[in-house]
């Protein structure tokens, strides 16, 4: 009785769960596959020539503001994030060790800044964005192994983190990303009107700034529709599977009586 009992709380949660997890990950999917679509149809547009609506540019970063300087590269830039990570230990129930990564030092910048080509710029509507980065610095730092003077010096008199004792006994990662001045970038986002220009925003298209290339970006939603498309079917199953569990749980209680 008990293990039909216990059998039918499994099916269930299997019924329950596994359609609303595939709703959620349908969506996600559904969403990921109509951007990339429009990536794929929309082809690297001279500032120029723009029209309203989705759109994808390439130019080089400027801004009219004094430029930030990222604290570890020392790099003149209009978007920067330095990162530190702590790993950190934690016990279950059962007295299994497991480690993961937690926020120690989160420092994250960014200017206004417009993109620039040959034949004009593009104001770049920084509200709502995604950058798409590559790592300019990495290190770590532990256990006999101590972070190097400088990056010790940037925690203690920028973010007051004292670097003798014990801080360094701990694990720790460092990166750094930046968005230089004059470095080339693609953009995609809404292409509107503002004033005699342009501005990309925010919209059908979601406001994305990359120095990987435009192809890396694709591919990355290419990647989330087979990952989601993937997660949605096994949710699916699942709940099929909660279903048929259901059943026969149905099934074998009322054989006991």
């Amino acid at each position: 009785m008990l293990a039909a009992s216990e059998s039918s709380w499994i099916a269930y949660v299997l019924l329950i769960a596994g359609p609303l997890l595939a709703l959620v990950f349908f969506y996600f999917w559904r969403k990921s596959r109509r951007i990339r679509e429009l990536m794929r149809a929309i082809e690297t547009s001279p500032i120029e020539q723009l029209s309203e609506g989705p759109a994808e540019i390439r130019g080089r970063t400027a801004t009219s503001e004094a430029a930030l300087t990222s604290p570890w590269r020392q790099q003149k830039c209009v978007h920067y994030c330095f990162h530190v990570e702590e790993r950190r230990s934690s016990s279950d129930s059962k007295g299994n060790r497991t480690h993961h990564w937690a926020t120690y030092i989160k420092d994250e910048q960014t200017l206004p800044f417009v993109v620039k080509d040959d034949t004009g710029q593009a104001v770049v509507d920084s509200s709502k964005i995604k950058l798409v980065v590559e790592e300019d610095r990495f290190s770590r730092s532990g256990f006999m192994n101590d972070a190097d003077s400088d990056l010790q010096q940037l925690l203690e008199s920028r973010y007051n983190k004292k670097t003798e004792g014990w801080i360094f006994n701990k694990t720790l990662r460092y990166t750094e990303t930046a968005l230089e001045l004059n470095e080339e970038v693609y953009v995609f986002g809404d292409a509107s009107r503002l004033g005699g220009g342009w501005v990309l925003r925010h919209g059908t298209m979601p406001l994305i700034v990359s120095d990987k290339g435009g192809a890396t970006v694709e591919k990355s939603y290419s990647t989330r529709v087979i990952v989601f498309g993937v997660l949605t079917l096994l949710c699916a199953a699942a709940g099929v599977a909660g279903i048929v569990h259901a059943v026969y749980s149905a099934m074998q209680i009322k054989e006991l009586f």
